[in-house]
């Protein structure tokens, strides 16, 4: 029982995906690079949208209420 379990274990190990150490050309980096850098920018503008749209809903909920209460509800 011991050798088939170091047989599993010893193939399980090779099935374990090793990265690729290829030379990647100059331009493949700088392209990957540039779209990281363009993707967090997007990312940041959809944050800040997200942002001012609920803080637009909460606002809206407190005038709303405060106009409710104060004409007498």
């Amino acid at each position: 029982m011991g050798k088939l379990l170091k047989a599993v274990g010893a193939s399980a190990v090779g099935l374990v995906a090793v990265p690729a150490m290829a030379a990647v050309p100059a331009g493949v980096e700088t392209v990957f690079t540039t779209a990281a850098t363009d993707f967090g920018t997007i990312v940041g503008y959809g944050w800040t949208l997200f942002l001012v749209i609920v803080g637009g809903l909460v606002l809206f909920g407190i005038v709303k209420k405060v106009i409710s209460r104060s004409a007498g509800r």
